[in-house]
């Protein structure tokens, strides 16, 4: 089941680790079982599957602590991705207090900061963001930290805060420019809910012709043709 997994046969391998669960209930490995069952499912796209076995293998005491680290990750990231925010904040929560030093904190600290956030509280989430961006060390949860402060600010209507936080991103992250490009959409959406029609194309306009490759530029097309004059 691990060679299927390896080469990247996850198909094969979900199968063989299912037929390993089956036999096996009572193995000493049943926890690393599940875990690669569920690795194999995530890498499957098969979400609700895949947070099933990182279920149970949670549930399983006295396994290693390197396994405890990743089942308790991969728990929280599969329970945000089917919507359970506050299953994943917890577990996000849990995993912070019981691995501080862990490789993954900064990825822990965003995840339960992104549970809270799109758990409904936006002023919460906005004081775990902010620890991230304390932080001196710029990487992809800067970045992302950055431009959900925006997004929360949004929420709360706090507009004048949000284009602030989506200028920063603009401007100083340039290694980013997926997170530039939404950036810019963001403030020409904003730009567009205050009735300044003009300067929100010209904002859509700036995604399309800086950021043409991004994901981003489908979103401002499609805005823009929507506010062309009939």
């Amino acid at each position: 089941a691990s060679a299927h997994f390896k080469k990247g046969d996850y198909s094969s391998a979900a199968e063989q680790f299912s037929v390993l669960l089956e036999d096996y209930p009572e193995s000493r490995f049943l926890a690393s079982m599940h875990f690669q069952a569920g690795e194999s499912q995530l890498q499957l796209k098969q979400i609700e599957k895949a947070l099933g076995h990182f279920t149970k293998a949670a549930g399983i005491k006295e396994s290693p602590q390197s396994l405890v680290e990743s089942i308790t990750m991969r728990l929280a990231e599969t329970q945000a991705l089917t919507g359970q925010h506050s299953e994943a904040a917890s577990s996000y929560q849990a995993f912070l207090e019981q691995f501080p030093e862990s490789r993954w904190t900064r990825n822990a600290r965003f995840g339960f900061a992104f549970a809270t956030e799109n758990g409904g509280d936006a002023e919460a989430a906005l004081t775990e963001y902010a620890k991230i961006l304390e932080e001196p060390k710029t990487d992809l949860w800067t970045v992302r930290s950055r431009f959900q402060t925006g997004c929360c600010q949004s929420l709360l209507k706090k507009n004048d805060r949000a284009v602030i936080e989506f200028v920063k991103v603009e401007i100083s992250y340039p290694q980013y420019p997926q997170w530039q490009a939404q950036a810019v959409l963001e403030i020409g959406k904003i730009l567009l809910g205050q009735n300044q029609p003009e300067q929100a194309k010209e904002r859509f306009g700036e995604v399309l012709s800086r950021f043409a490759k991004e994901e981003a530029a489908t979103a401002a097309k499609a805005l823009l043709e929507s506010l062309k004059s009939p």
